[in-house]
């Protein structure tokens, strides 16, 4: 893939034609990124063919086709042609082999690989080595291919945050128009999480073209800043608080990196003060949320009233001290009338499981509670049709109505913590079904520590250690790590999680990328979010990941320093 990325007019050579196929090839795996998981496999199969096809010696091809009779051509076609294709197949390989930092990063599916010695259930264990395919193939197209220039480097960030950008104004069309029982449903083709990660690394492919003059002229990053701040807002609209964790979280592990490099005193004035208001934001939330939650609205429990508004007896249990927004959980409870007016306005029983497998009853009783009501049917029926399908969706707290409430998430989390610290069950909340999650991970780790369980056995060895755990979780919520580091450590035990950090930290350090922005940047959200999620383990995660770590390490000639506010110099051709 040796031709210049200039358009020329027709006709293509032969090598115009494969590096074009090469660039298109690429343009659909980013395309399909935030999109989809048979587009992703369409990208990469058609990059497969491009590879091999440019590989193909074509000259000596025709050169010993012309030198032969027809006889001779119909008896030589096929083994020369597979004898050549392989020859240049074999020469692929080899020039793979001299990319240390490629193969360094590929060597984590021949770990995936030799994993297998220790399997049991093969059928698993091939399904994942499939899933990790990209791990090993997209290392060796890119690395492979003749580098991008800035401009084409650019060029491709631009067609990813435009794909982005324009999935999420079809997500926010479709949480206007539609109802989710659980908004993160609404990216249902890819996984939720992955797509805030493709939100986070949009958000500073912009930054950087907004800060960075000598790229665009001026009215190009005004034009720019809308598409910012929509991005901003959808992660707000879309209750994404895994994206904007993650985009806090950069920002903040980003800002003391750009003060200990910058020798702009203004800038480093300036830096300080963003991360000391940041950080003391984020303090004083959490304080107030958790000074609120534990807050009693007081009330005399020696004397309640006995009987509803209706003339039957209310239920006191004055002894539990569960609340919702300061409000008493348990008392002023009527369980008959409440089940006749939930049954009246809802098709949902009031006994049945909700959509969130919680009892629609205890939602109803926790919904009542935090707006302060008693728990009978006068309550029930003041509910608004609104108020009533949130219950249905598993909504148990007035406060999580808002659009979008870092104060109700905190919320979410610490009523979770409170709940699992009393009972011991994570059920109804995600934050504590992953420490559930992590126990069992440790425990599987303490008893395969050396070599982990294997690459197909992972489900099986916690299905395990959930029954050995006794876990409050129900089947269908017992899952795996939910932490990448975690899952290499159980799969593959401390020789494997050695391997692992080896081969996915090193290759930057080799060439020297850890002061580019874009990579740096890709890496510090990769990382986070392998702390909460199993990021490789599903197509669209192992996919983001080994396309951005290959497109951003091997697939570019210059990189892009750090300092952003500072000019960059382009070819004059290519400004």
């Amino acid at each position: 893939m040796n031709a210049s990325l200039s358009l020329r007019p027709f006709p293509f050579t032969w090598k115009q034609f494969e590096r074009y196929w090469y660039i298109f090839s690429l343009c659909i795996i980013i395309i399909a990124l935030p999109y989809s998981k048979v587009g992703l496999s369409i990208g990469q199969m058609m990059m497969a063919g491009g590879w091999i096809v440019e590989r193909f010696d074509y000259k000596r091809w025709v050169e010993k086709m012309r030198g032969w009779t027809i006889p001779q051509r119909m008896l030589q076609l096929f083994p020369l042609s597979f004898g050549l294709l392989f020859r240049g197949i074999f020469g692929g390989f080899r020039e793979f082999g001299r990319r240390r930092a490629a193969i360094l990063f590929s060597s984590i599916l021949l770990m995936h690989v030799l994993g297998l010695i220790f399997t049991t259930d093969f059928g698993y264990a091939f399904k994942d080595l499939r899933t990790k395919l990209p791990l090993f193939l997209l290392p060796l197209f890119l690395s492979t291919s003749k580098a991008f220039d800035r401009t084409a480097f650019y060029r491709f960030l631009a067609l990813f945050v435009l794909a982005v950008t324009v999935r999420s104004v079809f997500n926010a069309w479709m949480i206007a128009t539609h109802t989710y029982p659980d908004i993160r449903e609404v990216s249902h083709n890819i996984s939720h999480i992955i797509f805030s990660l493709q939100l986070s690394i949009s958000l500073y492919i912009l930054l950087f073209f907004l800060l960075k003059r000598g790229i665009l002229a001026l009215w190009q990053r005004i034009a720019l800043l809308p598409v910012l701040l929509w991005l901003v807002a959808y992660i707000l609209l879309s209750h994404s608080f895994t994206g904007l964790a993650i985009s806090v979280l950069t920002l903040l592990i980003l800002v003391p990196i750009l003060i200990f490099r910058t020798r702009k005193h203004w800038l480093k004035v300036a830096l300080s003060a963003m991360i000391l208001i940041i950080g003391s934001w984020v303090f004083f939330t959490i304080r107030s949320v958790v000074k609120e939650y534990y807050h009693v609205n007081p009330v005399d429990l020696s004397h309640l009233e006995k009987f509803t508004s209706r003339g039957n007896p209310y239920i006191h249990n004055p002894y539990s001290n569960q609340t919702e927004n300061g409000n008493y959980v348990w008392i002023y409870v009527n369980w008959d009338e409440m089940r006749a007016a939930w049954n009246a306005r809802s098709r949902m029983p009031f006994d049945s499981v909700g959509k969130k497998k919680e009892t629609v009853a205890f939602t109803v009783v926790r919904y009542l509670s935090s707006k302060g009501w008693r728990k009978d049917a006068d309550a029930v029926e003041r509910l608004s049709p609104k108020e009533v399908t949130a219950i249905e969706n598993g909504v148990a707290n007035c406060i999580f109505l808002e659009k979008f409430s870092i104060r109700g998430r905190l919320y979410e989390f610490i009523w979770g913590f409170d709940q699992y610290r009393k009972t011991g069950d994570p059920t109804g909340s995600t934050t504590m079904q992953r420490v559930e999650f992590w126990k069992a991970s440790l425990g599987i780790i303490r008893d395969y520590w050396l070599t982990g369980v294997g690459t197909g056995d992972m489900n099986l060895a916690f299905a395990a250690q959930y029954e050995k755990m006794h876990t409050q979780l129900p089947p269908e919520q017992r899952w795996r790590s939910h932490n990448q580091f975690l899952s290499i450590l159980v799969g593959f035990g401390v020789l494997g999680f050695a391997w692992f950090l080896l081969a996915f930290f090193y290759p930057p350090a080799i060439l020297g990328r850890y002061d580019d922005w874009f990579f740096l940047v890709f890496m510090i959200i990769s990382v986070l979010s392998m702390l909460t999620g199993d990021t490789i383990e599903s197509q669209t995660g192992v996919s983001f990941v080994a396309f951005f770590y290959s497109l951003l390490l091997f697939a570019r000639r210059e990189k892009d320093p750090l300092n952003i506010v500072s000019p960059i110099s382009l070819p004059d051709g290519n400004r």
